[in-house]
């Protein structure tokens, strides 16, 4: 079995210690790291190449949402999961703009934290419940953080039939596997479509273009 490669980055020691207890009793996980800030966070998926970033967004030295930003950039097959007790507004909107596949919260039980893991491991992207709300309350605003210069997505005539649909099934929050069973199609081709959506649409992460599919398809 090929495991999941997790590495988590908190500035609380109890709470890293506490995570890699948990994930390390899934039988396809691998911890395969702990550290307590964003720039060791960096060192750690040179050294380490994790599938999975769990990362606190505020710790010392560097804080996760810088850290989520180069790590998107340097090691674009390292996902970030935001873990943090906070949800306001603004962090939850530098985060999706950090290009993290996904934000949690340290209240969720541990099996829906298992779960988030996985779905982001397969493609897809995951808000916990709380911050979803804040999303589609300021639904408006945050949308308006999309780029807005001409071909930055909004325009989606350049798009493929295809490249629709799929954009249309990332809206919705489906994973690759998912929009591949949808599609009748394989989750490699997915793949290539979401990486020409992104090219195409001029956006950095699978996040935003949902964000762009809930904009401009519903």
């Amino acid at each position: 079995m090929n495991k999941i490669r997790i590495l988590i980055a908190d500035d609380q020691p109890v709470v890293c210690e506490g995570l890699k207890v948990i994930l390390q009793l899934e039988e396809d996980f691998e911890v395969v790291g702990t550290c307590s800030n964003g720039r060791e966070a960096l060192e750690s998926c040179r050294a380490f190449q994790p599938d999975i970033v769990l990362m606190d967004a505020r710790m010392p030295v560097m804080d996760g949402i810088t850290a989520a930003r180069e790590i998107n950039r340097l090691f674009p097959d390292s996902k970030v999961l935001m873990l943090t007790t906070f949800n306001e507004r603004q962090l939850v909107v530098n985060s999706i703009q950090s290009g993290v596949s996904g934000f949690l919260l340290k209240d969720m039980q541990p099996d829906d934290v298992c779960r988030a893991i996985r779905e982001v491991h397969a493609g897809g992207a995951v808000l916990h419940p709380e911050v979803t709300r804040i999303v589609m309350e300021r639904a408006a605003w945050i949308r308006s953080e999309l780029p807005t210069n001409e071909g930055d997505g909004n325009n989606l005539n350049q798009l493929t039939s295809r490249e629709k649909e799929v954009l249309r099934l990332i809206g919705r929050g489906l994973s690759n596997a998912e929009i591949a069973a949808e599609l009748f199609i394989t989750e490699g081709t997915v793949k290539n479509h979401v990486s020409n959506l992104l090219a195409k649409c001029q956006l950095r992460d699978r996040t935003q273009l949902a964000l762009l599919a809930q904009k401009k398809m519903t």
